[in-house]
């Protein structure tokens, strides 16, 4: 059996890397699904180059760029981000 772990990122990338070290000896597969626009319309540049950064350094297995969907809900983040959290754990099941 493979152990995968999934995070989701939009901001606090700050903690992203010494968060997956501390576990990576003991996982097989680290993806991250990550967010260029926030679930409200906030546009983020500098994430995408973070993330490609940890594959290409090894820290990270794979990394898929996700797409917020723009509903008009109370609870349209509270969506995204169970979206995210289910396309993670999808990528684990398939590809670890």
């Amino acid at each position: 059996m493979k152990l995968g772990v999934s995070y989701n990122l939009f901001d606090g990338e700050e903690l992203l890397e010494s968060s997956i070290m501390c576990i990576r000896e003991n996982v097989d597969f680290i993806c991250v699904v990550y967010q260029n626009i926030s679930n409200y319309g906030e546009k983020r540049n500098d994430i995408e180059p973070f993330v490609k950064d940890l594959k290409h350094r090894g820290i990270i297995d794979y990394y898929y760029c996700y797409d917020p969907i723009n509903i008009e809900v109370p609870n349209r983040g509270e969506l995204n981000e169970i979206r995210k959290r289910d396309i993670g754990r999808d990528i684990c099941v398939k590809v670890a």
